[in-house]
Formats: structure tokens, sequence, C-alpha cells
């Protein structure tokens, strides 16, 4: 015969294990409830882990310690799988069915039917056997399963370990160390009353919890509110259709919104100026709207986390976010902050990987882990290792150049955008399964294709003579360059040839002696007629020395009230600078360092860009051309390239040119790294020195 449910009223028990914000401890909540939700009983209890030894883990021994002290025999226990309660269950009851649940899923849960209640069942990892289907722990499982947002009360356990600790009684009660003290809250009797779904418990009601020893019944009748009160989210959160938003999205963003949503991992490889941030944010806002994900992580170069924020801000204002960055001490609490986005930078992820799992507030996967310009994972290096370490249900990469120089990128960002929650790693190595795996993964639209009125971007490759200063400094340094080389003989290595090569592009720029340049009276003769016209533009350089890179443009150019954005510029300041640019009529140009400003930038003002300098890969230089040409932008923008005659810029742009037809045959906008790419041989070459 079956075994029917009883009426016993605490017939399920909900466990929380949470560490101490201030270190040194933890806390363990078991809220008992029928499966209707009506709460039953409530016990807490803290235990000092300074007494242990051991100040990172709670030991498996400890915990079911804490839980024997406040267990009261449920017909079912249910848990959180992050919080390390499988180590402890020989400890308890080996007859007692146990249950986890895992973080990512109570949001799946949260919008629980009865259509996919048996999804629901499947997502539990059961500590010993499931129960048999006639069981009384079965058929709770059963129905509760078919509830809204049925893993509820594991929230409730946690907001009543909170109102508990926060009481300075009971803080002080729980200071001795080891499990001397557990208080319990108990109904009197079981006619508590459910109340309604938002509805707080009446007057009358609060006293069907006794005061326990120690515990003030001002606390008993908090509690009893808080763990009466059941949120059902699935009821209030709200869908995509009914999110209002700040602006329309275009159709094809609009189907990269769908594919971010419908896939746990995607690598978004938009053309630049597509508006991969903002598809990523609603994305996020939509799933996070259906219950379907909680806590994000977005990692970016530091240069964009508040252009981040600031879209988050007009695309998702009810989600919040916090940047983590500054000292280690306040990146810290950063961490362990409670907010529904969290943005880091690269160098803070790498900093802080050793230390995050015990800095985040709870100790589980992220729900989303979104990598904004990914190639700075393309190397296997300690940042590639920390974010492909990064706990994980869903992996999004963002860049418009999963390739820069050669195939071992694509396979190091697809080992983190191919993740399998709970799966060991995979490795990719170039080869036809890398490629059929990249088709499988990554969606990418190019602006040609999509943005039909999008103004086109004109690009003219400007070859000038040095002036007389700059030709005798240059001859100068190139005889006495390759003397040195010479004189290396077998010693000569590729660094040696790349200094003299930088020596002699920095005389192309600027004269080191009187700081003539025939490129910046070039870019002061167009800019005279330009500013006059209404355009306004920006300058790239490499370089940002004072002789030969921004610093000289900004002196050479000061006419034009220049703005000067380096590496240099505090983040704080930056969007301060660059909204100057926009709004201004007496800023004409900007300045910008090619690493420094080549990301996150959106300059539609601009209409002319000029390159002072060639960098040693074209798809670098492409991307900051974009920050003036992309949606947004009205005239058509003009792209001006300088390289000098008869100079080392003369013969490298020819091998640029070689190699870049060579690869485009392979793969669409990708170009090569000639400090990479090039060998020794090539480069002596260029010297004639083979």
């Amino acid at each position: 015969m079956p075994e029917t449910r009883t009426d016993d009223g605490g017939a399920i028990a909900w466990v929380r294990i949470v560490a101490d914000r201030g270190g040194g401890g933890v806390r363990a909540g078991m809220l008992q409830t029928s499966v209707d939700g009506v709460p039953h009983g409530f016990g807490f209890v803290r235990a000092d882990l300074k007494s242990t030894g051991d100040q990172d883990a709670v030991p498996p021994a400890l915990t079911a310690a804490l839980l024997r002290s406040i267990i009261r025999k449920p017909r079912l226990l249910i848990a959180v799988a992050e919080e390390g309660l499988a180590a402890t269950f020989d400890g308890l009851d080996d007859g007692l069915p146990f249950c986890c649940i895992h973080l990512h899923s109570l949001f799946h849960a949260s919008a629980a039917t009865e259509r996919n209640a048996e999804l629901i069942l499947r997502q539990l990892l059961w500590i010993n056997e499931p129960p048999p289907p006639e069981s009384a722990a079965a058929t709770l499982l059963a129905e509760l399963a078919c509830r809204d947002n049925p893993f509820e009360p594991l929230d409730r356990t946690t907001r009543g370990l909170m109102v508990a600790f926060g009481d300075p009684r009971v803080r002080a009660l729980t200071t001795v160390p080891g499990l001397e003290t557990v208080i319990t809250l108990q109904p009197r009797d079981g006619s508590a009353r459910r109340p309604a779904d938002g509805e707080s418990s009446p007057a009358d009601d609060t006293g069907a919890f006794g005061s326990a020893e120690g515990v003030e019944p001002d606390l008993a009748e908090r509690l009893w509110r808080e763990l009466s009160s059941q949120r059902v989210m699935a009821r209030t959160r709200p869908s995509d259709r009914q999110l209002e938003w700040s602006g329309e999205l275009m159709p094809f963003q609009k189907d990269g919104v769908q594919a971010l949503i419908g896939m746990d991992r995607l690598l978004l490889s938009d053309d630049m100026g597509l508006g991969k941030t903002v598809q990523a944010i609603v994305a996020l806002r939509i799933l996070r709207a259906k219950g379907e994900i909680g806590s994000s992580l977005v990692v970016a170069p530091a240069s964009v986390l508040d252009q981040w924020r600031r879209e988050l801000v007009r695309w998702a204002p009810e989600l919040s976010a916090i940047i983590v960055r500054g000292a280690a001490q306040d990146r810290e609490w950063q961490w362990r902050a409670s907010a529904d986005v969290t943005l880091a930078s690269y160098d803070v992820l790498r900093a802080d990987a050793s230390n995050l799992p015990k800095h985040r507030a709870f100790r589980g996967a992220w729900h989303v882990v979104v990598l904004d310009e990914a190639q700075r994972i393309k190397n296997r290096n300690d940042t590639s290792e920390a974010a492909k370490n990064i706990p994980r249900v869903r992996s999004w990469a963002l860049t418009g150049t999963p390739i820069e120089n050669h195939e071992e990128e694509l396979a190091s960002i697809l080992e983190f955008v191919d993740h399998d929650e709970g799966e060991p790693r995979k490795r990719y190595w170039p080869g036809p399964a890398l490629i059929r795996r990249h088709s499988e993964l990554q969606l990418r639209r190019k602006k040609t294709d999509v943005l039909n009125d999008l103004p086109p971007k004109l690009e003219t490759k400007l070859k000038i003579p040095l002036n007389r200063d700059q030709q005798e400094s240059y001859d100068k340094a190139e005889r006495e360059g390759i003397i040195y080389l010479q004189s290396l003989g077998t010693e000569v290595g590729v660094g040696h040839v790349l200094e003299l090569i930088t020596r002699l592009k920095q005389i192309c720029n600027a004269d080191p002696r009187s700081r003539s340049s025939s490129k910046l009276d070039d870019i002061e003769e167009r800019l005279w007629t330009l500013s006059a016209q209404g355009h306004k533009a920006l300058v790239f350089s490499q370089y940002k020395s004072d002789a030969s890179g921004v610093g000289a443009a900004a002196r050479h150019l000061r006419a034009f009230n220049p703005l000067i954005l380096t590496g240099d510029v505090p983040p704080d300041r930056r969007s301060a600078l660059i909204n100057r640019f926009k709004d201004s009529q007496t800023h004409k140009i900007m300045i910008i360092s090619l690493r420094a400003g080549g990301l996150g930038l959106n300059l539609q003002q601009a209409s002319y860009v000029f390159h002072l300098d060639r960098w040693w890969n074209p798809a670098v230089e492409r991307q900051a051309e974009d920050r003036a040409h992309r949606m947004g932008q009205t005239v058509k923008v003009n792209v001006v390239k300088y390289t000098c005659e008869n100079t080392i810029e003369e013969r490298i742009d020819r091998i640029l040119e070689a190699k870049q037809t060579l690869f485009d045959k392979l793969i669409d906008d990708v170009s090569l790294d000639l400090t990479t790419r090039m060998s020794l041989e090539e480069l002596l070459g260029l010297f004639e020195l083979r």
C-alpha cells in the first residue's frame, strides 16, 4: 500500500549554511514547513571556526553537529548543493531522505509549473538513494514541484538567519565558541494560519511561536513575520514583453538577444560597433526578469567598465551593479556585495582569482559570466586561466576579433565558451574539430550586411616624405642601427631588430631634435579646413611620448584645443573627457593612444580619423577607427593612414598587405601581428641583412 502523507506540519526541513560576514564563524538555520509552506519551526545556531583552526572552510563534522542540534525529524530534508552539506550527511540520519538543489536551479524552479515539474525533480541531487515512488517523501516532492516557486522556503530560511543575527542579543549569546548556544522557535500548536501571498502574519498569530531562552518576544514576532511571508517571484516577475525599454533594438540585435537567451554558451563576434554590449545587457535583463538567472559577472577591460554601468542604467535600470576595483581590502567587500551584475577588469580577476571563492557572497557558480573584448584571453596565461576557472552556468564571449594572429587564439577563447558546468574543461587545438565547433558556437554579423543606412568608411593611405630635419635624424639612426646589428653577429635577436624599428618609426612621427614633423604638418593643414566646416577628428598614435607620440601631437595641434586620452587618465575622468569632446564645439580633436582608446568608446561626433603611425596589427587599427564608424554615425568617416616614403614604415606596410591578403582568404576580419608572426629572417630582411 502506498504510504500516505500525514498532517505533520513540519514535514519538510529547509537548511541553509551561511558564513559570517565578519569571518571566523558559520551560521546554520533550519526552517520546517508543511508542503504548503506554512512554517512550523525554526532553529538557528552559530559556531566559531577559530576553535577549529580552519578559517576558510566549514569542517564536515562541525556542520553535522550544527544540523543535529537543530533538526527535528522531518520527512524530507532539502539544502543547497553549493553549501557543502552533502559531506555531512553521514553524521545525520541514514534513514532521512536528503536532497540538494544547485543555486542556479533555484531560479529555474521559481517558475515551476506542472509542465516542467518533472524537470525540476530531475535537477535534485540525492545524497542517498532517492525515496521510493510510493513513499511520503516522494509524494511531498511531487506536490512541491507543482507549486509556484517550490524552493522559496530556502530563501525564507536565509532571511530568518539575517533577522536573527541582526539582533544584538543573539550576537551576544552566540559569541561562546562551539555549539553551546542553540536557539529554536517552535509553534505551541499546529493551528498557525497560512497568510495569503505577500501578506504579513496578523498580530494575533505572532504568539504561535514561544520565546526561546534568551530571545525576547519582539525578535520572535519579527522572525514569525519574516518566516511566514512567502514571496512568489514567479508571479511577480515581469516577462520580457512587460519590460519597458529605453530604445528600439535593430532586428539583428533582437536576433542576437534571442541567441544569448537560448544558448548557455555563445561567442558573439559581431563586427565592431554593432552593439554587443547592449545585446548582452538586454539578454541579462530578460533572463533575470523570467527568473532564469540570478548573479551575473561581467569581465571587461578596465577602460570600459564605466560604460557597461551606464548602459546597464539605461537598458536594465532595475538591475543592481557594482564595479570591483580599488585596493585589495576594498575589493573583498565588493565581491561579497549582493548585486545582480558584478563588473570587474581582467587585471582584477587575475589578481583575485585564488581568493575569489571565499570573497563571494555565496560560494556557488555564477549564473552568467560575460567576457567583453574576449580576445584578452586569446593567450593561455594567468588571465586566461582565471577566466576559464570561474564556476559558471552560462558562458558568453563578446569580441569582434576572435582571432588576431593564429588559430590557437580562437582555441583559447572557445575553451571558455564551450563550458559544461561540473564537467572537465575542454581543450581545443587548431584543426577541423576547432573550426567545426567554432561554427556551432559563433554568431557573427558584419556592418556591411546589417546596417544599410550606415555611411561608408573611406580609407586613404597617404605617403609623404620626411622633412629635412627628420631625414637627417632618420638616416643617422638607421645607419648606426644597422652597424650595431651587424656587430652582434649570431647573437642578434628579434628584440634587437624591434628596438631599431621602434626608434625609426618614432623619428617618422617627429624629429627628436627639432620636433618638426611632416605628418603633423599635414594633419594641421587639413584640420584648418575641416574644423571650419564643422568636422571633428580623432588622432591615434601607438606612442604616448612628448617627443614622438600623443604628447608631440597635442603640442603641434594645440590651436585646435585638443583633448588627450591615454592610459594615464583615471577611469573616473575618462567619461567626463569623452562628454566634453561630444558636447563642446571648442574641442575639435581628441588625441588618443591606440591601446587606451581603441576599445569601448562611442565617438560618432568625429568624422575624420588620422593614424599618425601604423600598428603591427591592422585589426587593432580597425577597432580604433570604429570608435567613429558605428551605429549613430550620420556622415561618412574618412580614415587617413600615414606612411613616410623610403622608410621602414613603407617596407613594413608592404609586408602587412601581403600577409593580410593571404589571411583574409582563410578567416574573415582577422589579421596578423608581426611581432609574433614574422620570423627573424623576415625582420632582418627589412634592413637587407638576411
